[in-house]
């Protein structure tokens, strides 16, 4: 009875150390480049893998039609990839 408690210990606290490390990687920023673009009442990052709608603060519409590098945590919603965006800096190259 002894051993198998101890083993519903390890699983559980295996069980709980996959959660915080998947919680830990669904949090990390990412940082994507591609040109910013107006599609309606929406501002869109377009890069080489697809659109991103962009959320946050840090979204200046003097960007539209700039090539940008936005750094943010990316998300899927509604079938759409949507970044919260942290900062955004004009690419020049």
């Amino acid at each position: 009875m002894k051993a198998f408690k101890k083993k519903i210990v390890t699983g559980m606290v295996a069980a709980l150390f996959m959660v915080v490390a998947t919680a830990g990687l669904a949090l990390a920023e990412d940082s994507i480049t591609g040109t910013i673009a107006e599609k309606g009442d929406v501002i869109v990052l377009d890069a080489a893998d697809g659109s991103y709608v962009l959320e946050g603060n840090d979204m200046a519409t003097d960007m539209v039609g700039k090539k940008v590098k936005v750094t943010g945590t990316v998300a899927e919603k509604e079938n759409m990839k949507v970044i919260n965006v942290v900062s955004m800096e004009e690419v020049t190259e």
